[in-house]
């Protein structure tokens, strides 16, 4: 019997090896999927916080934002006692009310750097500003800023995993 056997494994063998061989694509076999999604992993569902340098260049496109729309609830919210980002805001939003405008493109942010170099809070930031034309009424006169470098010193309190702007001022 073990004869048979092993002529039949050896003719066997051949052919099934030979069907594997043909021109068709193979349809690989998938496993049915459950319909229960997964659960979020840690990395998933907690964000790293926000670095001072990307807050700052958030806040910045807000700043721009709030002259360009006259809307300054967004930017109003990224400060704590901020007195020179409330005075900003007061005035944008009293130039709006009396049909006035802001055009200005915002700052491009050279860099941010800590100030004075080692400190905590206290950010250097060197920015380039296109020119700015305002106007504080709807019959007011067309008034320009220059633009151009400077230094901005923006400090920063926690906020969450976030900031908040206290105080900004420009360097001399």
């Amino acid at each position: 019997m073990s004869v048979r056997r092993a002529l039949a494994v050896a003719l066997l063998v051949p052919l099934v090896l030979l069907s594997a061989c043909t021109n068709d694509d193979p349809e690989p076999k998938m496993p049915e999927t459950s319909s229960s999604t997964p659960s979020p992993t840690e990395s998933s569902s907690t964000a790293a916080p926000e670095t001072p340098e990307a807050f700052i260049r958030r806040w910045a496109a807000l700043e721009a934002e709030m002259e360009r729309s006259g809307d300054t609830t967004a930017y109003l919210q990224l400060q704590k006692g901020c007195s020179a980002c409330t005075d900003l805001a007061r005035t944008v939003d009293g130039y709006y009310k009396a049909g006035g405008f802001v055009r200005w493109a915002g700052w491009t942010i050279g860099s941010v750097r800590a100030y004075p170099p080692g400190g905590e809070g206290a950010y250097a930031v060197k920015v380039s500003s296109p020119p700015t034309e305002y106007k504080e009424s709807k019959g007011g006169a067309l008034k320009t800023l220059p633009g151009g470098r400077s230094t901005k010193i923006i400090t920063l309190a926690p906020a969450g995993d976030s900031w908040v702007v206290t105080d900004k001022a420009e360097l001399a």
